[in-house]
């Protein structure tokens, strides 16, 4: 086997007379190259992209937390913040893959911030941020910004599970042994506890079992597991009594040690025979991490060509010669000495070889070898190369002669800090070979923070100046974040992302990146290896190149949203056909006076936008046709949220804990005492009340047709309290404050005394009526109707006074509502799509209402003492720093004698990122 240095020797000797060609970027000036680059070009200015990343105040969470976030929002080609969207979606994901929580933010020059409110009730697991704009859907979803982030909940039990995991294989499953121990927050063995347990998979459930922990706390549980499809995550569900209440915990049960996937990726796109080839290689395991492994390559014969042995995260490379028509596989050896064989892609007898060499500090140098092309059949009559940065050309090479080798030198200052694209094209602007490579021009912004004393007291006020350079050591202006944690219970991920290492590196990758932060350690000598390793197997996939010159450019559907928008379409009521020039009223519930005007074109459609509205506001549409009557159909479009599709990591069984997460569960503990104290959460057997709450989150389907809400209803009477043998209308009167029955009609107190104007008719009902509105599982109904029901199939009668409760319902609303919600909802419901004549609310997407941070002051002694197991001590996510690159912040100390640490993250207007740490000691 010849080594390397003979083989490319070899083929110099042979090539001696072909000269080394290499192009300055005149050359884009004519032919090819200036096709390639106006084409990308145009993609540019027409799909312009956009990236936002999160910086969130901790790495993860307990029940009754705040999650504080704060967002940046970028183009993609500079970094700089982004005009194209203000409205930003950023969505807890719950270890299911559901939205467990959703807000929108309004971003103004690129910034937003806001924050989740986790509930005492949450369920304990791996949690995911995520975050994005409506521009970005048009794209895939792996450049959305995700963040994983452990959430526990210590208040539901005080006792946490640890298990140990064993597989054997067993028929077309594994037989799953399980070692589980029960331990408290002080982190001691609990007592003796009777368990039920049952392992859940997809939407199987196995039949539970039952058993008792030791006087230690550890028992052992045995399951079978069978096979299941790609991504199914199968968890293990326990059942473990608290006092008077029974908890559940999920366990992620994880996949078998044998499930392990390796990938190989010939440097350029394909393995050819008869030269030296340079192959990247990924191992990952069930969960999609890396996995490292060793082992050896060898041909069809079982000879071995090269030894294989991954360098970090399961990434590595090797290189030998492949021969015309012989296959190779790699073995590696697993940790129990079993050994797998994976094959590697077959080598072609002729192609392209392209090389980069990264390694040198002044230029990246490029070889392209044509190989196979003796008869000179197929060969390229012409080689490219182009270099390019997120959607900006740099660099351009060409030869024009079918040369046998092609060295371009790029000069290292024309790169920018990041992932480049490298790519070969033939005469025909045919892509024959691409490559990435990373590029650090050490350029980010230089961040201080400067504490105003070395130590600190408890409770005492700190102030802290922050200072931003630029990197050659000017002041700058720019927009920040800041967070301070108490070291002593949270302590950051091992190398987690941070603005720069997510915009420079994870965001213009797809897949899943493991601790980004370490490819930029300076200290970490294999770092620059790694990083190579990283773009030789992890490829840019944010375009196409043919499809781009080809003209193919993917649907847009999803709009560039520069504020929310109300639209919909207007039919009419029977025979659903559009309705033209109809005038749409939106208004505000809380706030009669924020009344807006629509109307809609030849197809019905019409679009309103959103004034600016609290999260908790109703908005209410009404439509009337020309001549002001209001028998039409709105229909609102309520897009969606984007598709959550699981992400790596899957299923990831938690770590052990450390030290300063169980002092953090501790704390949490402590501090929900502390909040019960305050009146901050209200505790109800084993539901807590506490922060937002969608008020229609637990309406059946008959409650989620009507327009109002539970706070909307004066009155309320159970079907069960009528007397048997009268109609429910007839005996409403008396049980109900307020409603009367005049000539055979109900009157309900307060009819006829407003009147409310929404561009067309108004005021009371035609003839100068007074009875109310009917609603009977939500659709409109008389009180004929309505006498007919059986009481005993009533669950209750809903009475919402005139005024501003019945208000929602407009004109017909006026003299008030009786809503009769049935027990089983039947054909008064048309499924979940029930109508109102020229009514609609909406339901969609509103601004979050921005909470500040909460921090105690200590300046004033005070007679009550209040513990503080705070672990934010200070969150602040707009800094903003003056002409001469300062700020300054101040906050108050917690009890704990500990260290804390503070974090600053932000960019410039330009795009230049930065990031600041510093501690400080309170003793």
């Amino acid at each position: 086997m010849l080594s390397k240095t003979k083989v490319v020797a070899s083929l110099v000797t042979v090539l001696l007379l072909a000269a080394l060609v290499s192009f300055a970027p005149k050359a884009w000036q004519g032919g090819m190259l200036e096709k390639i680059t106006s084409k990308l070009t145009f993609f540019e200015n027409n799909y312009p992209q956009e990236k936002v990343f999160l910086h969130l105040d901790k790495p993860y969470y307990a029940a009754g937390d705040d999650v504080w976030f704060s967002a940046y929002l970028v183009n993609s080609s500079d970094h700089a913040p982004s005009p194209l969207s203000k409205v930003l979606y950023v969505e807890l994901v719950n270890p299911e893959d559901s939205i467990a929580q959703r807000v929108v933010l309004n971003m103004q020059e690129g910034k937003g911030f806001g924050d989740f409110t986790l509930p005492d009730s949450i369920q304990a697991g791996l949690y995911r941020v995520r975050a994005y704009t409506s521009w970005m859907q048009n794209f895939h979803e792996d450049y959305f910004f995700h963040q994983n982030i452990q959430i526990w909940n210590p208040r539901e039990s005080d006792l946490t599970p640890a298990a140990n995991f064993s597989f054997k294989r067993q028929g077309s499953g594994d037989s799953v042994i399980v070692d589980l121990q029960l331990l408290t927050p002080k982190k001691t063995l609990a007592p003796p506890t009777a368990i039920t347990y049952t392992v859940l998979q997809g939407a199987k459930r196995a039949a539970s079992r039952k058993l008792n922990t030791s006087p230690t706390g550890k028992t052992k549980l045995r399951f079978y597991l069978p096979d299941a499809g790609d991504n199914q995550v199968a968890q293990l569900q326990l059942s473990i009594p608290q006092g008077q209440k029974t908890v559940k915990k999920k366990l992620v049960v994880p996949r078998s040690g044998s499930a392990l996937d390796l990938q190989f990726f010939p440097e350029g796109g394909n393995l050819v025979s008869g030269f030296w080839n340079n192959i990247g290689f990924k191992a990952t395991n069930a969960q999609g991490l890396g996995e490292d492994v060793k082992g050896v390559v060898v041909d069809q014969s079982g000879a071995k060509v090269a030894d294989l042995t991954s360098l970090k995260f399961g990434m590595g490379r090797i290189g030998f010669m492949p021969e015309k028509g012989k296959r190779y596989e790699a073995k590696i050896k697993g940790a129990d000495g079993s050994e797998t064989t994976y094959s590697l892609p077959p080598a072609q007898d002729k192609g392209i070889i392209m090389t980069v060499d990264n390694s040198k500090p002044d230029k990246v140098r490029v070889k392209c070898y044509t190989i196979g092309f003796a008869d000179g059949a197929g060969k390229p009559t012409a080689l490219h190369v182009v270099a390019q940065s997120r959607g900006t050309a740099f660099f351009g090479a060409s030869s024009t002669t079918g040369r046998d080798v092609f060295q371009a030198d790029i000069p290292k200052e024309k790169f920018p800090t990041g992932i480049s694209q490298i790519t070969l094209f033939d005469q025909a602007g045919e892509p024959l070979a691409e490559r990435l490579v990373f590029v650090n021009q050490n350029k980010n912004l230089q961040i201080t923070i400067t504490p105003d004393k070395p130590t600190y007291k408890p409770r005492e006020k700190v102030t802290l100046q922050v200072e931003v350079k630029d990197a050659a050591g000017s002041p700058v202006a720019g927009n920040f974040s800041m967070s301070v944690t108490d070291g002593q219970t949270v302590v950051p991920d091992a190398n987690s992302a941070t603005l720069i290492s997510y915009l420079q590196l994870s965001s213009d990758l797809r897949g899943y990146i493991e601790q980004p932060d370490f490819y930029f350690s300076a200290t970490q000598e294999e770092a620059q290896t790694a990083l190579d390793n990283l773009m030789l197997t992890q490829g840019w996939r944010r375009f196409v190149w043919k499809d781009i010159l080809q003209d193919k450019f993917q649907a847009m559907p999803a709009p560039l949203e520069q504020g929310l928008s109300v639209s919909g379409v207007v039919t009419q009521y029977n025979e659903k056909k559009p309705v033209k020039d109809a005038v749409v009223t939106m208004f505000d519930v809380a706030n009669m006076k924020n009344i807006l005007f629509g109307n809609t074109d030849a197809q019905g459609r019409f679009s309103i936008a959103l004034p600016t509205l609290k999260d908790s506001s109703r908005v209410v549409l009404q439509a009337r046709n020309p001549k002001g009557k209001s028998n039409l159909i709105v229909s609102l479009e309520d897009p969606a949220p984007a598709l959550v599709k699981p992400q790596v990591p899957y299923g990831t069984v938690a770590a052990s804990l450390s030290d300063q997460q169980w002092a953090y569960l501790r704390n949490n503990q402590e501090q929900m005492k502390v909040d019960q104290s305050m009146g901050k959460g209200v505790l109800l057997g084993e539901v807590v009340v506490k922060g937002r709450k969608d008020p229609y989150a637990n309406k059946s389907i008959a409650d989620r047709t009507t327009l109002h809400s539970p706070g909307d209803v004066s009155y309320s009477v159970r079907g069960d309290r009528f007397p048997p043998g009268l109609d429910i209308i007839s005996a409403l009167p008396g049980r109900t404050p307020g409603v009367q029955m005049k000539e055979g009609k109900l009157v309900l107190r307060g009819g006829v005394t407003q009147s409310f104007d929404f561009g067309g008719e108004g005021g009371a009902s035609e003839g100068g009526s007074t009875e109310p509105m009917y609603l009977i599982d939500g659709v409109r109904a008389d009180m004929g109707l309505a006498q007919t029901l059986d009481p005993t199939q009533v669950e209750r009668i809903d009475v919402l006074m005139p005024g501003a409760p019945s208000a929602i319902y407009g004109g017909e609303g006026v003299n008030g509502v009786i809503s009769i919600i049935m027990k089983v909802p039947g054909s008064f419901v048309a499924k979940t799509n029930a109508r109102w004549q020229g009514v609609a609310i909406y339901r969609g997407p509103k601004f979050q209402t921005v909470r500040e941070f909460y921090m105690p002051k200590y300046d004033k002694p005070s007679k009550e003492f209040t513990p503080d197991w705070r672990s934010t001590l200070y969150w602040n996510p707009v800094i903003k720093t003056n002409a001469e690159g300062k700020a300054q912040v101040a906050f108050y100390c917690a009890d704990a004698k500990t260290t804390y640490r503070a974090v600053v993250q932000g960019l410039t207007s330009k795009g230049l990122l930065g990031k600041g740490v510093t501690a400080m000691q309170v003793r």
